[in-house]
Parts: structure tokens; C-alpha cells; sequence
């Protein structure tokens, strides 16, 4: 078992909306809760997970790196789970977790190591990658064992799929309905928003029941304002891009709403900034 650890929440206050803009989280107080048995942030917890990530060599791209956004969500992730944070329904333990442009499988992963019963880590990019993020799983699975010795490590699978592609790959049909949609720096392309937006209505329909609560959607974007600038798309103020609300807009567009639930600065000049959102299916929340 891990070591006691002091794990630090952000106390957020967000604004009425007006209609398809992004409702923000800003941080006003941070506490320190002690608890054991738990890592202290998602860079511990990744540690863990022994992970591959090559960064671009081998034909592996973006995907080969874990990104700042991946450790952030993580850093979130491991915060609900110890109930420091608010994303209810979302019971992490047992839960059902699909991540999106998965790469490394990082955050699928760690969603594994925090009690996620079944996860299937999904990514559009090469051969090489999928592999990859199998070696990955497979490594993940033997540090769980080493760690428990009285549980069956969770369940995860691979699977190729490209974000807006129908029907969904049989993989993901035969373990919906998921609890939680995953991705990090999924949104940093303005190109695909309208496929990943496509996706995620997808997954939320799949393998429903009427009545029953949509799978949580969580995201992390990195703020990237100098390639928005060089792009010629602007800013949206100090540390933050417009990428950001292209994306909103999309969302808006095809039905889902988007609520950051916590912006974390990276680094002191502010450039580094990651957001983390909640999408939902507008009028489920």
C-alpha cells in the first residue's frame, strides 16, 4: 500500500452561463485533506503505471508522449476519487471508462489503477501506437498485481477508432453503457472537434436504458496561445486560447454543453495553462 499523502483540492466558484459560452471554474482557496492509501497527485500515480511513452520516434506522433493535460486530468481524477472533488454520478470503482485519443493510455490507465472495473483505451493514430498502448496495459496490469495480491487486476482492451466513424467498433458496442469518457489534448485540433463532439453523443447513447444517467465526460486542454496566434485565430486573454471556445461553440452546435471544473497554471508566466471540462448532453446534466 502507498504511503499517507496530502492531497490538494481547488475550491471553485463558476458562473451563470450565457447560452453556448463556457462556464468557468476559478480557484479562490485550496485546502489540504490528509489521507492514506492513495496517491497524492496523478504524476504519483503515474509513476506507478510504468509506462512506455517514446515520445515521436517510431511512428508513434503526438501520441507517444504523455502531455502536461494527461497529468492534470489525472490530478483530477485522483482527486474524486477521493472525494475531494464533485463529479457525480461517477462512482470510480467498478466503473466502465472509455478514453478517447488514448496514446500512451495514461489516463485510461490511471483510471484503472483508481478501481475502474473495465476500460477500453481508444486511438485513431498508427499501428505502432495501438501496440504501444498495449505494452502499456499489459505493464500496468503486472504493477497491480505486485500491489494487490487479493484482487483480479481490471480489464483492459485496446481498440483503433477514429472520432466520428459509424457505426462504433464492435470493442466499445459490447461494454456500453460506459460511467466515463476520457481524453486529454483532444481538442487542441479545431479540425476534429465536430468528429469528437460526433463521438461523444455517440458513446452516450450507447447501450442506454431510459432513465439511466449519462456516462461523465471529462476533458483536458492545454492552452496553446502562441500556435492559436501563429495560426492567426487570436487570444482569449492572458494563457488562454481560442481553441478552447471554437470548441464550445461546436459543442453547442451538436448538443452538448461544456463547464470548466478547473484551470490549472503550469508554469509563472501563465502560458502553460490547462483546463479541465465536463461535457454533457445538453438538458442531462
Amino acid at each position: 500500500a502507498m504511503s499517507a499523502f496530502a492531497a490538494v483540492s481547488a475550491v471553485s466558484a463558476v458562473s451563470a452561463p450565457a447560452p453556448g459560452s463556457l462556464r468557468r471554474a476559478r480557484c479562490h482557496a485550496r485546502r489540504v485533506v490528509a489521507r492514506a492509501g492513495s496517491p497524492a497527485s496523478g504524476a504519483e500515480l503515474l509513476a506507478t503505471l510504468e509506462l512506455e511513452a517514446p515520445g515521436w520516434s517510431g511512428g508513434y506522433g503526438t501520441g507517444g508522449k504523455v502531455w502536461s493535460s494527461s497529468r492534470v486530468l489525472c490530478d483530477y481524477l485522483v482527486d474524486v476519487a477521493a472525494g475531494l472533488e464533485d463529479a457525480l454520478p461517477l462512482e470510480l470503482r467498478g466503473a466502465r471508462v472509455v478514453e478517447l485519443g488514448s496514446g500512451t493510455g495514461a489516463v485510461g490507465l490511471a483510471c484503472a489503477a483508481l478501481g475502474a472495473e473495465e476500460v477500453v483505451l481508444t486511438d485513431g493514430g498508427s499501428k505502432s501506437l495501438l501496440r504501444l498502448a498495449e505494452t502499456n496495459a499489459a505493464r500496468a496490469s503486472r504493477a497491480y498485481m505486485r500491489e494487490s495480491s487479493s484482487a483480479a487486476a481490471p480489464a483492459v482492451r485496446v481498440c483503433g477508432y477514429k472520432w466520428g466513424t459509424a457505426p462504433l467498433p464492435k470493442a466499445l458496442e459490447a461494454r456500453a453503457p460506459f460511467d466515463l469518457i476520457v481524453g486529454s489534448d483532444c481538442t487542441y485540433s479545431v479540425g476534429g472537434h465536430g468528429a469528437l463532439c460526433d463521438t461523444i453523443n455517440d458513446l452516450a447513447r450507447c447501450g442506454q436504458t431510459d432513465g439511466a444517467a449519462d456516462p461523465v465526460v471529462l476533458l483536458a486542454h492545454q492552452h496553446r496561445t502562441l500556435a492559436a496566434a501563429l495560426a492567426g485565430r487570436g487570444s482569449q486573454g492572458w494563457g488562454r486560447d481560442p481553441h478552447l471556445s471554437m470548441f464550445v461553440e461546436t459543442a453547442a452546435e451538436r448538443g452538448l454543453d461544456v463547464r470548466e471544473v478547473r484551470e490549472v497554471r503550469l508554469a509563472w508566466h501563465g502560458l502553460r495553462n490547462v483546463s479541465v471540462l465536463r461535457v454533457e448532453r445538453a438538458g442531462r446534466g
